[in-house]
């Protein structure tokens, strides 16, 4: 099987890295590579655009990442509160995220140069 790589735009009341039920509703936009490399690079410039429109970013495990401004919210009738929108960026190899691991040290350290606060 060959690999294949996307690099998915979410929109939604939960940070990208949760896959709750249903949270293929939240694309926005996705992108097909047949190649690591290219994926890679959309994938960086994704998280440069979004850098520079939305004013916070945060990831888990740098496959996916979360842009919000505090701002933009949407009112939840079932909870009766406000509810954060974040713009999320996932990287999949396949059908998953892809596994970032200590094999991928100069991968992890631009990511980390990109998005220096993980949770």
């Amino acid at each position: 099987m060959e690999n294949k790589w996307k690099v998915i735009l979410t929109k939604s009341d939960a940070e990208p890295w949760w896959f709750f039920e249903e949270w293929k509703r939240d694309i926005v936009e996705q992108w097909e590579f047949d190649n690591k490399k290219d994926a890679l690079a959309k994938y960086m410039n994704e998280i440069v655009r979004l850098n520079n429109l939305l004013p916070n970013m945060m990831t888990k495990q740098y496959n996916s990442i979360a842009f919000w401004d505090p701002g933009e919210v949407v009112f939840c009738e079932a909870c009766d509160d406000d509810l954060q929108m974040y713009h999320g960026i996932i990287l999949f190899e396949n059908d998953g995220p892809m596994e970032m691991n200590d094999n991928q040290d100069q991968l992890i350290k631009d990511l980390k140069s990109l998005v220096p606060k993980q949770i």
